[in-house]
């Protein structure tokens, strides 16, 4: 039997408890007790009716708007912070490149489980049991569980909002062994922190499970990633906060961009009347003015008459100021998620060296990032993959991202041979990773140099002796390589 409920919240309010009810009445999958929660291929977290599921922040958000959301989280409160950053992911083309742009590279990396020299041949076993039963963990479209590549990519999402909850799917596979099927990825809004300590709970307002810590109350069900990105308290983590304000002011200069386009896109009307235009001249002159646009055609009294100009653009500028406000801001957005600009878009001033230098920078967080994720796949789900099937006797492989090293292979390759030549000693793990390359399977095929023939050894050379003239006689060759008698000698003086 599992732990008795601890309920941390005793006092809810009325209004909670009426919410919790109508949205089981309405649909809500009932919440897995805790008693059975030991059952591992149940879910702990149960499903939400659409409507608790996201809450549109719309338009209309203001400075005064967005601080209010920010103070509400605060309070450890994240549902309304979670929306916001959503929605603004879902407005704006470059936030959602920049962040698909991490997430995606390090969804799509590759990885290896590795163990230290001198491990057992069991732990050798349990690691390769891990590997195959991670890569086949592929989700399920009977429960709307996502695989391991999927999970990841939650993972990675977490550096954006602070924190990312996945929950593991096990079941027995034919040999008894307990395996994920799938993850469960779960909604970054049902998850806060207690204001008594900041820990991170599961906040599902109104329910039993409101306020519980689930990895203490649940091990082994979840992977749960905090990165660092700022040095923040826990509640403050995440890009979000940085990005929420540049995202703000880029839809604020979109929007007023189109406002200023739609006039200056149209001709400015100006219309005049002399002293002796009547109160009907002028306001047939008005209408004139606001029909012209549209109908293209105009009929005047001879007291009044128009003008019609298009816009130019002021300042000696190549770009409108909207256009140069809405590329800089994006730009910080850029710098703040990836280190660089032109990961994502060049500037008229970059070059190739520059271009390299912020390659490189980007490169950095990436490996930075991976190796967060890596920890915590390590931890969550390597861990106890390995325990619950094997023991605690057993040792953990590490978990770890192949990082793509864009080296010139040809030009490296050539400097390795020549230092190895040189009698320099490097460990070959080292330069498989430099490469890409990772290490061979046991019966495994491998490209092994090609075998050359065996070098014919060159005979010694002889001395071939100088043929006489009898010898044209017995040998006709002879007579062709012989050298002819006085042909070496000088001619005479009066030649």
């Amino acid at each position: 039997m599992g732990r008795v409920p601890r309920i941390l919240n005793p006092m809810r309010s009325s209004l909670a408890r009426a919410a919790y009810a109508i949205a089981r009445v309405f649909g809500a999958e009932p919440i897995v007790e805790r008693a059975s929660a030991s059952s591992y291929g149940s879910r702990v977290i149960p499903d939400q009716a659409l409507w608790f599921q996201f809450q549109r922040i719309g338009g209309g958000m203001t400075p005064q708007r967005l601080s209010q959301i920010l103070r509400t989280a605060d309070t450890g409160d994240l549902t309304q912070y979670v929306d916001l950053l959503m929605d603004a992911r879902q407005k704006d083309g470059h936030l959602q490149g920049i962040l698909s742009q991490v997430e995606e590279s390090i969804a799509e990396l590759d990885w290896t489980l590795s163990l230290p020299e001198g491990a057992r041949a069991k732990d050798k076993r349990a690691m390769t049991f891990a590997e195959e039963a991670l890569r086949a963990a592929t989700g399920s479209s009977n429960d709307d569980s996502k695989g391991f590549g999927d999970m990841i990519a939650h993972l990675a999402g977490s550096f954006y909002i602070g924190h990312n909850v996945a929950e593991t799917l096990w079941q027995k596979n034919p040999k008894g062994y307990l395996v994920p099927r799938g993850w469960e990825l779960h909604n970054a809004r049902r998850f806060g922190y207690r204001q008594s300590n900041g820990a991170f709970v599961w906040r599902d307002s109104g329910t039993p499970f409101e306020g519980i810590r689930i990895q203490e109350e649940y091990p082994n069900r979840f992977v749960v990633s905090q990165p660092r990105v700022n040095g923040d308290v826990p509640s403050h983590e995440g890009l979000g906060r940085v990005l929420m304000w540049a995202a703000l002011f880029r839809n604020w200069s979109m929007s007023d961009w189109l406002r200023t386009a739609e006039l200056a896109w149209k001709p400015w009307r100006i219309g005049y009347y002399t002293k002796a235009a009547s109160d009907k001249d002028i306001a047939g002159l008005e209408t004139v003015l606001q029909n012209l646009v549209t109908s293209g055609t105009a009929v005047l009294a001879d007291t009044t008459k128009f003008d019609a100009s298009f816009a130019q653009q002021s300042g000696g500028g190549s770009k409108p100021t909207h256009a140069e406000l809405y590329n800089v801001v994006a730009q910080e957005m850029s710098k703040a998620a990836l280190g660089a600009t032109e990961t994502v878009q060049s500037s008229s001033s970059s070059g190739h060296a520059q271009a390299q230098v912020h390659k490189g920078v980007s490169k950095t967080i990436l490996r930075a990032r991976a190796r967060h994720i890596a920890a915590v796949i390590m931890r969550d789900v390597v861990r106890p993959l390995i325990q619950m099937n094997f023991g605690k006797d057993v040792l953990i492989p590490t978990f770890a991202f192949v990082l793509p090293d864009p080296v010139e292979i040809a030009a490296f390759g050539q400097g390795i041979k020549a230092l190895a030549e040189a009698g320099l000693v490097m460990p070959q793990a080292w330069v498989r990773s430099r490469i890409g390359c990772p290490d061979p399977k046991p019966d495994e095929e491998v490209l092994s140099p090609p075998k050359t023939a065996p070098a014919t050894p060159t005979p010694p050379p002889t001395d071939t002796p100088t043929a006489s003239p009898g010898d044209a006689q017995t040998n006709p060759s002879a007579a062709d390589t012989a050298t002819p008698a006085g042909a070496d000698q000088a001619p005479p003086a009066d030649a």
